[in-house]
């Protein structure tokens, strides 16, 4: 297929190499190192940079200097300051030529702040000293997939793969590869579903399966379901977690959409209730996801089953997943615009999502149906917005 474009997810989470060095703190600079320490071991990365970057200016042996740079470098990465944490890699580099992982994390920081020559230099040189090195091996293939070079992409991994093949990383990305070299998406496909059996926790390759399923293959049904394991692996947090969401809502109303516009299908009600009635149980067993499918099933049944749309909207709140709530109740109130219930559940699930005015809005139309529980929530709004 030409002129495709595919927004795919090549890995999640990047361990940088540590090292420290140990000092009693009576050492110039020593006693700011111990502090950074402390307060990255506590969470608070922002005094961490600072006391480190104290540190550095104190301390006196390069070596040590070295390792304080890596760890600089590490903590701007998890600040999200990937150009900053290049600079100290590289002076961590230049400082000690042979700190163990320093020119890795510096291949990695380059890669990720766009400097692709300059990370393909880094992984190169690795290589020359480590063919073995997967982990470089695998972030070069990266380098040459976003320089859409496709057989360098492949060479790389495959050479990877051999002296690693449980490399899960390599494997989701050499199926990226697969799919632009070969046109065709079946090898990618299987390669990504054994990646899935073999590691079920690896997320990437659920949203890749899904992009997959969506965009080459034209299978809303399937798409849906990858997209929605993705969300369920990653417990709705990670960089694909909000597209997966926006999916699974475009998806729903283009298979409802579908559903509604096909002659001969009549709805099936009783079946429906069925459904609904066995989602409600699985709800009060806390059993959220499993009630969820049931509520799909009576949906697909019968659209127009407000009970199902409201009753999926309280599944999706208990698992946090407020934007798919929100849908959910939007889809309930479009059947039934005073179904007071639905209403109230909107205007809860955009206050978890800090959407404030949207929120009141729904709290107020509330109010003109069911004045108590209006006012109840506008006073609650109003006190989380405080908070």
């Amino acid at each position: 297929m030409k002129n495709k474009t595919l927004l795919i997810m090549i890995c999640s989470g990047v361990c940088l190499l540590f090292a420290v060095f140990s000092g009693c703190g009576g050492r110039p600079g020593e006693k700011e190192y111990n502090k950074a320490m402390a307060s990255w071991k506590g969470g608070d990365l922002v005094r961490a940079q600072s006391q480190i970057e104290k540190a550095i200016r104190k301390l006196s042996s390069n070596e040590k200097k070295s390792v304080a740079n890596n760890q600089l470098g590490i903590i701007r990465w998890n600040l999200g300051k990937y150009g900053q944490a290049v600079e100290g890699f590289s002076e961590s580099c230049r400082l000690a030529e042979d700190l163990s992982g320093a020119n890795l994390n510096l291949g990695i920081a380059l890669y990720h702040a766009g400097q692709l020559k300059q990370a393909e230099f880094e992984f190169t040189k690795i290589l020359g000293e480590q063919p073995d090195n997967t982990l470089a091996r695998s972030f070069l293939g990266l380098v040459h997939i976003k320089k859409k070079n496709w057989p360098g992409a492949s060479e790389e991994l495959t050479t990877g793969l051999r002296t690693n093949p449980n490399d899960a990383a390599g494997q989701n990305a050499l199926a990226l590869v697969e799919l632009h070299l070969n046109k065709n998406s079946d090898s990618a496909v299987k390669r990504l579903k054994k990646l899935v059996a073999a590691y079920p926790e690896y997320a990437p390759a659920t949203y890749n399966l899904a992009v997959i399923h969506e965009q080459w293959l034209h299978n809303e049904i399937a798409a849906l379901g990858w997209y929605k394991q993705h969300l369920q692996k990653t417990g709705g947090k990670g960089v694909h977690t909000e597209l997966a969401r926006k999916a699974i809502i475009r998806l729903n109303r283009k298979v409802q959409d579908t559903a509604s516009a096909t002659p001969g299908e009549p709805a099936n009600p009783e079946t429906a209730a069925q459904y609904i009635a066995r989602g409600s149980e699985l709800h009060t067993a806390k059993k959220y996801r499993g009630a969820v499918e049931q509520y799909e099933k009576a949906i697909k049944l019968d659209p127009s089953q407000v009970t199902a749309h409201y009753n999926m909207s309280l599944s999706y709140y208990e698992l946090k997943q407020y934007p798919e709530a929100t849908q959910a109740c939007l889809d309930a109130l479009k059947i039934d615009s005073s179904s007071a219930n639905a209403r109230y559940m909107l205007a809860l699930s955009y206050a978890q999502q800090h959407k404030w005015s949207d929120a009141n809005r729904e709290a107020k139309a509330l109010k003109k149906i069911d004045a108590n529980r209006g006012e109840s929530l506008l006073e609650y709004i109003s006190n989380a917005r405080k908070r």
